[in-house]
């Protein structure tokens, strides 16, 4: 169901893997027909994002409904997927100054991140015991007016990914936004905020959405990005979200190669 060839490494100031093919179109467009009859979903975010998060009610409704979004979610919430994605990282982008390590760890397919409040992952106790890593990620349909200002994602992010459903012509916006910060903050977390004034970055490379096209990218301290303006009274901007995420902060080190 999934295409793991054909993968391109975009020039940016942190890691980018991209696949074209990842799912077929017509997978794609079954899928995105399925969100846009959902009649209820989980919250409306940022200016116009309407989305089913894993860990609700909605979401194993919604997996209960399309075969296709079901047997997708169980192939991304495998280890075994996980291990791929990461030595495709490891291999490809060794000299990356920042790294984590995570000797012994645990994929639960049950844990996920929390929308709101103070805890970040919902887990059982036994879970918490260990390093834990699971698949947050959410089924989302972008209306009119939706964008995201520059940020770097929560700090349990590992990987990234974002899967789109639909192409989504230029005219329209709605493309992802890679930056670089204009001034070197060297190698202490401290100095990067998770949402730098607009004055502090500026737009490395931008990404249209296309149907099937597979984004990943490492959730490092400098992976500033965004979603410029989307702008479409006819249509939707049909994504998934995901992430490999840990049940606690990531401990990233600076480490020059």
């Amino acid at each position: 169901m999934i295409n793991l060839k054909k993968i391109k490494y975009p020039v940016s100031n942190f890691p980018i893997v991209v696949i074209d093919d990842f799912i077929k179109k017509n997978i794609c467009k079954i899928i995105g027909r399925s969100i846009l009859r959902q009649k209820k979903f989980d919250d409306q975010v940022m200016g116009g994002r309407n989305r089913i998060n894993k860990g609700s009610g909605n979401f194993k409704n919604f997996l209960m409904s399309s075969n296709y979004a079901s047997n997708l979610f169980k192939i991304l919430n495998q280890k075994k997927l996980y291990k791929q994605i990461d030595n495709i990282f490891k291999k490809q982008f060794e000299v990356f100054p920042w790294q984590f390590k995570i000797k012994d760890f645990k994929f639960s397919k049950t844990n996920y991140g929390l929308q709101k409040g103070k805890v970040l992952t919902r887990q059982s106790k036994q879970n918490k015991k260990k390093n834990c890593i699971n698949l947050d990620m959410d089924f989302s349909a972008s209306e009119n007016g939706y964008f995201r200002e520059p940020h770097r994602d929560r700090d349990t992010r590992i990987i990234n990914f974002l899967i789109y459903l639909n192409s989504v012509p230029k005219k329209n916006g709605g493309c992802l936004e890679i930056f670089s910060t204009k001034k070197n903050w060297g190698n202490k977390i401290e100095n990067f905020p998770r949402f730098p004034q607009k004055s502090e970055v500026k737009i490395k490379k931008k990404f249209q959405p296309k149907i099937g096209q597979t984004i990943f990218f490492l959730s490092s301290p400098n992976s500033y990005h965004g979603v410029s303006k989307f702008i479409s009274k006819n249509s939707k901007r049909i994504f998934i979200y995901g992430s490999y995420s840990l049940n606690k902060p990531v401990k990233w080190k600076f480490i020059k190669k």
